[in-house]
């Protein structure tokens, strides 16, 4: 998987996230085209930039815990 591509998960994880609309670890992985380990992974690295991430397993969703998120963007454009 190439930077762009691991950007692109990237993008999509924070808006399921802030849309609280995940499902569980296992179906988030799989929507993701990721292990589970990796989201693990990826979900640590967004806690360790500001945002509190926590998961519901009533809901079945990870969600921001508090008024700190992160927003994450990918722009692509032609330099040429």
């Amino acid at each position: 998987m190439n930077q762009v591509e691991k950007l692109q998960k990237l993008v999509i994880l924070e808006k399921f996230i802030r849309q609280e609309c995940t499902g569980t670890p296992d179906e988030l992985a799989r929507r993701l085209s990721i292990s589970r380990r990796t989201l693990e992974r990826k979900i640590s690295e967004l806690n360790a930039h500001g945002a509190e991430i926590k998961y519901s397993r009533i809901r079945s969703t990870y969600y921001y815990n508090g008024d700190e998120v992160i927003d994450v963007q990918l722009k692509i454009k032609s330099i040429v």
